[in-house]
């Protein structure tokens, strides 16, 4: 994965023609009514947004206060946002455990490079925080398995490389897995079963990115499968559907009004999973 378009396509996804005959399009009974804006900050950026398993908080990142990304949560619909722990450097892709609202999972380069940190309780003792990633290797984007017992993420030893790996941490056993021949970017673990999507490039032509799911079963991938992919444009940052069943994702190059515009997502598309 040392083309370019790796590095540029993974920036889009950090950032921020007719659809094949696997897309399922939303019906108008599946939208939501109405949209609400959480944030108002006009200086800065939020980013990396996380809702709490019962709907009432909300995670994410933002730079709007300092030149750097800090942590904030706050209750959805609030107007008052709280920033968990101090500052010092970015912080990224904050995740709350599903079955434990206390703990939480992020990305700092604190230290330097990008390392997978885990506050068992982000309310009481913020500062208390594990580093779960291995040294020399930078590392973005943690999701939780639906029993709160493991951490899928992408992995790197050098983003010019371009070579990503994805990994599970097991927070029981403090083991970590490198899944062998599966190379991906932000991976998210379904909410309910094994069941991880994630982004994976091509390795040919223009190496545009397209969708991948896996099996992880007793520490191994299985049944890798392809659920989109198109010769003409990317497909980025995918995320289930609440059930499972369906899959969120964003397009890089699609839209005809960005013809040819390759670092910025166009549409937003669903593709049953």
């Amino acid at each position: 994965m040392k083309h370019a378009s790796s590095a540029l396509l993974l920036a889009v996804a950090l950032g921020g023609c007719a659809p094949s005959a696997g897309v399922e399009l939303l019906s108008s009974d599946d939208l939501e009514p109405a949209l609400t804006q959480e944030t108002m900050g006009r200086a800065g950026a939020d980013r990396d947004p996380d809702v709490s398993k019962d709907g009432s908080l909300l995670f994410y990142a933002s730079s709007s206060h300092d030149e750097a990304f800090s942590l904030y949560v706050k209750k959805v619909g609030s107007n008052t946002s709280t920033r968990i722990g101090t500052p010092g450097g970015d912080r990224r892709f904050p995740r709350v455990s599903p079955t434990q609202p206390r703990r939480l999972a992020y990305c700092s380069n604190e230290h330097g490079r990008w390392e997978l940190v885990l506050a068992d309780d982000y309310i009481g003792q913020p500062g208390k925080t594990e580093i779960l990633s291995e040294p020399g290797t930078e590392n973005l984007h943690p999701s939780w398995s639906p029993d709160g017992k493991k951490l899928v993420y992408c992995s790197t030893h050098s983003f010019a490389s371009g070579e990503w790996s994805l990994r599970i941490r097991d927070l029981e056993s403090g083991r970590t897995t490198v899944l062998e021949d599966v190379d991906g970017l932000l991976p998210e673990w379904s909410p309910v079963g094994n069941r991880i999507v994630f982004q994976r490039m091509k390795h040919r032509d223009d190496w545009l990115s397209s969708l991948w799911t896996l099996d992880y079963d007793a520490g191994e991938a299985r049944r890798v499968t392809s659920i989109f992919s198109s010769d003409d444009w990317a497909a980025i940052n995918p995320t289930w559907s609440p059930d499972g069943r369906k899959v969120a994702f964003a397009t890089v190059g699609k839209s005809r009004l960005k013809a040819g515009v390759m670092n910025q997502a166009d549409d937003v598309w669903v593709v049953a999973a």
